[in-house]
């Protein structure tokens, strides 16, 4: 009797990576009053959730530094949890238009940080717009007001799982059913070749 005998399964585990996002916008109303604040003073806005954490807004209408501080305003991020530690966040500041829309102006580049984070000794990180800029531009600065979105997205803790013996494929990603059905058709070519070449030659057939 010809003895069998199946190769070693496979066995297989997953990483599981995801993000959370969320947007928050911010009205600014009466800038022209907020522009008597002296350099250096900036006002927070309320605590806000988004993507599964708190922040808060910071808006410096004098820029968050001293040298040329009168030439633009400035806006930083501020993560609003004590306890906060190792929070992976990628975030963009822009301007809304009036007509709603995506803004076309005023949008800041998009940063990825850790939190927490120092910039310049400070624990932000925001956009700076002109003064100038922002006073001639009425599509975004009316009624002595003007809105700020921003846009957060985190990464959340990876997921790992191990998946003991022979996995069932229930994927929805195409490439990897493939890799499942290849496998399943290699273990049945291979127990189709055993018994082809022995059980069948010993039995006469």
């Amino acid at each position: 009797m010809v003895s069998m005998k199946l190769p070693p399964p496979t066995t297989r585990s997953t990483i599981t990576a995801t993000t959370s996002a969320g947007t928050h916008e911010l009205k600014v109303e009466g800038y022209s009053v907020t522009k008597l604040l002296v350099a250096g003073e900036h006002i927070e806005s309320s605590k806000f959730r988004a993507a599964g954490h708190d922040f808060q807004i910071c808006y410096y209408p004098h820029r968050y530094q001293k040298k040329d501080c009168n030439a633009s305003i400035s806006f930083f991020l501020k993560m609003a949890e004590a306890a906060a530690s190792n929070i992976r966040v990628e975030f963009m500041f822009s301007l809304v238009s009036r007509h709603g829309g995506e803004p076309a102006r005023f949008a800041g580049e998009r940063h990825v940080v850790t939190f927490p984070h120092k910039h310049d000794g400070v624990e932000y990180w925001g956009l700076e717009i002109s003064k100038k800029e922002l006073e001639g531009s009425p599509e975004y600065l009316w009624d002595d007001s003007f809105v700020l979105r921003c846009e957060i997205t985190v990464l959340d803790k990876p997921v790992v799982k191990s998946h003991d013996g022979l996995a069932v494929c229930r994927c929805k990603d195409d490439l990897c059913k493939r890799r499942h059905l290849r496998n399943t058709a290699d273990r049945a070519s291979w127990v189709k070749d055993v018994v082809l070449k022995h059980f069948l030659k010993c039995v006469g057939i």
